[in-house]
């Protein structure tokens, strides 16, 4: 965790950027351009979000900055949306639901009032994606899916944010129809979509400094844990799993549950004994409630494999509810 000092030197940091900053997001790739948001968007989120696994202290160093900044707009609500991002990452209490909730409508409310421009554009899009991401968690996907259509709409046909959202939309796509039962035959045309937007986006963040993060991290993750819920082999398996593996070790302290959790899945005709102590080092490290319930899916269809009915129903039950309905509705069909 950060403490005070580490706080307010990164702050200090955006805020003297902030102050004195004329650039503007390119067209062509609203990420790239404007120094304010590449430092704190990008820089000081990887730091303290990726490395240190940190988000509360992300959303107080966005607080800082709005203090500073109150006469600059723009300047105001990018680190608004820096709260935003820190207070989602938290533990989704009711309480905490709100928060985001009431950051979300006054972030609407500001970014409609700024001039028009790429500036705008940019703030639009990262609140599309994040709140895309929060409704994900709540397991609202159909919703989170269109959401991150919009930003990738934001974002710019061809740009990696698009690309990103695209591969999100797809994922969330699949969660829902998994929620809902959908037959075999349409579960793999939504994989099928699912697999096309992962190569687009590896290929739009080749060379890119989302490659690490996202080509190599988040998105072989997720390609694991779509192919864990469809008890589905795939050839780049092995492939992901070592991508994945290393692309951690570089990333920090908040990808740990995931990694702990790519370890179980390629050891899942292992010992059960190995997949309860990865389950173990995901709640100490704080993973999210869907890998947390796929861990447990693992452990459920070893129970079954050895005639254990009653076993896997008892970890079904262990499974979170809010943000991992598609794991549970696959959990539940299976001990029927």
């Amino acid at each position: 965790m950060l403490d005070q000092f580490e706080i307010d030197v990164l702050a200090d940091l955006v805020v003297t950027r902030a102050q004195v900053d004329k650039t503007v997001p390119d067209s062509d790739n609203l990420r790239k351009g404007w120094r304010t948001d590449e430092l704190l968007t990008g820089d000081v989120d990887l730091l303290v979000v990726g490395q240190r696994n940190d988000p509360a202290a992300y959303a107080e160093i966005g607080r800082r900055v709005l203090v500073a900044v109150e006469d600059l707009p723009e300047m105001k609500v990018l680190a608004n949306l820096a709260i935003l991002r820190g207070e989602r990452l938290l533990p989704l209490t009711p309480e905490q639901e709100q928060i985001v909730i009431g950051l979300s409508d006054e972030l609407k409310a500001a970014i409609s009032t700024l001039p028009d421009g790429t500036r705008k554009q940019r703030c639009q899009e990262l609140l599309k994606y994040h709140m895309a991401v929060f409704e994900s968690t709540r397991g609202d996907f159909d919703l989170a899916a269109k959401t991150h259509e919009l930003a990738a709409e934001k974002a710019g046909e061809g740009s990696s944010s698009a690309a990103i959202s695209l591969f999100l939309s797809a994922f969330y796509r699949l969660k829902s129809a998994l929620v809902a039962g959908k037959p075999s035959d349409e579960l793999e045309v939504i994989f099928s979509d699912l697999e096309e937007k992962f190569a687009q986006m590896v290929k739009a963040l080749r060379g890119s400094d989302l490659e690490v993060q996202w080509a190599e991290g988040n998105g072989p993750i997720q390609m694991i844990l779509a192919c864990t819920w469809l008890e589905r082999a795939h050839p780049e398996w092995d492939n992901w799993v070592a991508t994945a593996r290393a692309a951690a070790e570089k990333l920090g302290k908040a990808w740990e549950p995931a990694v702990e959790f790519v370890l179980a899945a390629d050891n899942n005709q292992g010992e059960a004994e190995y997949i309860e102590k990865a389950l173990q080092a995901i709640n100490v490290h704080g993973g999210s409630n869907e890998i947390k319930a796929t861990t447990l899916l693992l452990l459920a269809h070893l129970a079954l494999q050895d005639e254990d009915k009653e076993r896997a129903r008892n970890l079904v039950g262990q499974m979170p509810k809010q943000g991992a309905q598609h794991v549970r509705a696959i959990a539940e069909r299976m001990v029927s």
